[in-house]
């Protein structure tokens, strides 16, 4: 668990170099269920699984996984 937190570290470290020798010209469009605080200030939107709390959903089948998982049982 510690060794993939230090990938996902060095991944977006390496985007965040890469984007700052770029300027304005470049953008990246990454989805991760829980981006790591180096990021925290770049999340331009975070999607939720509340109805009540939107923006809602973003892929139709994985909010609604949890719900068919729990019917199975």
């Amino acid at each position: 668990m510690i060794a993939d937190a230090v990938a996902i570290g060095d991944f977006y470290q390496h985007l965040s170099h890469w984007l700052a020798d770029r300027g304005s010209r470049a953008q990246l469009i990454v989805a991760d269920n829980r981006p790591p605080p180096l990021v925290e200030n770049d999340v331009v939107v975070c999607y939720s699984r509340n109805e009540e709390r939107p923006p809602y959903g973003l892929i139709e089948d994985e909010t609604s996984a949890d719900e068919e998982a729990e019917t199975d049982l």
